[in-house]
């Protein structure tokens, strides 16, 4: 199997899985009882959270959730809907933003979508133009998942903070954690969203770092556990497999970018060497490496994920979180049209396999002549 799919998951490292074993094996107690014993647990618990605002270079709290789309609903559920106050959100934002703005606007408030421009970057100067004094929140994500695109979050924090110093900055960082470097003291952000199953940790477990939780209200009622806004039990074994995730991508960080890098640019270069045809959604420049968006022309992206999945080659069309739905939210903003948008494949490498492109350019020109016959 070759796996070109690797923005909508990972496969956790082998020390992943034996760091939840042994959690489950060892640290299994609830560390909310009141033993010295189960306190043993949240002193640990305590020192993971810790040592990722150490290396975000943050200053505030880290929140466990369920997931990364937990944490995203968890920051827009804290929003007043009765708010008079306007919100942006980046036309290009993962599902588990987009819709929850959505909501809020079928709730009455005032959200407004930042546009995107043909690199798949938030428009900048639209985004001024939006930015005004009753703006009370900002939402934009890091690193697109459908693109790669990178946003200049700092760029945009600190303009929204000049014209509104009470606005809170949100920003899903999703796709960029463990594989860019993050340093959130420099970005200037209030939440930061991040997942472990991006970053070969294990599916289940998200965090949202919050420089004030005070500003968030509770997204699951019950035992107060997450600083009162996530209850339930904690799962530490998977907390504990989330750091070690965490702990083996940053040692990594800059070989893995080098890596992937070179693997983007040899799926280029080889699907050119096959005379294949496609356009790039989006630009090379100022794009993670861990991402690339094409449009093959004259056929049907669906149609070629299929095919390639019979000659066990993963690809995707977009998101995972969003491929019950048709066309494609993100390519449709950037200005493509809808045989464009259609004919999309998304790649997404990862620095741990050894890709022959040859091989992997060759199949899918072969595929697509077969299409297409």
């Amino acid at each position: 199997m070759i796996n070109l799919d690797n923005a909508s998951t990972t496969k956790p490292f082998c020390e992943v899985i034996n760091a939840i074993s042994d959690a489950l094996s060892y640290d299994y107690l609830n560390m909310s009882a009141k033993y010295a014993q189960a306190k043993m647990v949240e002193k640990k618990v305590s020192v993971i959270r810790e040592n990722i605002l150490k290396v975000l270079n943050a200053k505030g709290n880290i929140v466990f959730t369920p997931s990364a789309t937990a944490a995203n609903n968890l920051v827009f559920n804290s929003i007043n809907p009765k708010t008079k106050q306007t919100i942006l959100v980046g036309a290009g934002e993962h599902s588990s933003v987009y819709e929850c703005a959505k909501n809020l606007q079928n709730l009455g408030v005032c959200v407004k979508f930042i546009p995107l421009c043909a690199t798949g970057e938030v428009d900048f100067n639209k985004f001024k133009n939006l930015m005004t004094q009753d703006v009370k929140f900002v939402s934009v994500l890091h690193v697109s998942n459908e693109t790669g695109a990178i946003n200049n979050i700092k760029e945009i924090a600190s303009f929204a903070k000049k014209v509104n110093p009470s606005c809170l900055i949100h920003c899903d960082g999703v796709q960029a954690f463990g594989k860019i470097r993050v340093d959130l003291t420099d970005l200037n952000v209030d939440f930061y969203t991040i997942s472990a199953h991006k970053i070969c940790g294990p599916k289940g477990i998200g965090a949202l770092y919050a420089k004030n939780t005070k500003t968030l209200k509770p997204l699951i009622l019950g035992g107060g556990q997450e600083f009162d806004l996530i209850s339930g039990t904690e799962n530490f074994a998977y907390i504990s497999g989330f750091y070690t995730a965490i702990v083996l991508k940053l040692k990594t960080l800059e070989s893995d970018y080098t890596k992937v890098l070179k693997d983007k640019n040899s799926l280029i270069s080889e699907l050119k060497a096959n005379s294949v045809n496609f356009e790039i959604n989006g630009s090379l420049n100022n794009s993670s490496p861990y991402i690339l968006n094409l449009s093959f022309e004259g056929v049907r992206g669906e149609v070629l994920l299929h095919a390639l999945a019979q000659k066990d080659i993963l690809v995707a069309t977009g998101s995972a979180c969003s491929s019950h739905k048709r066309g494609n939210r993100v390519l449709e903003n950037m200005g493509k049209s809808k045989t464009q948008v259609d004919s999309s494949i998304r790649f997404s490498f990862s620095p741990y396999e050894k890709y022959d492109f040859r091989f992997i350019a060759k199949t899918i020109k072969e595929v697509i002549d077969e299409i297409k016959a």
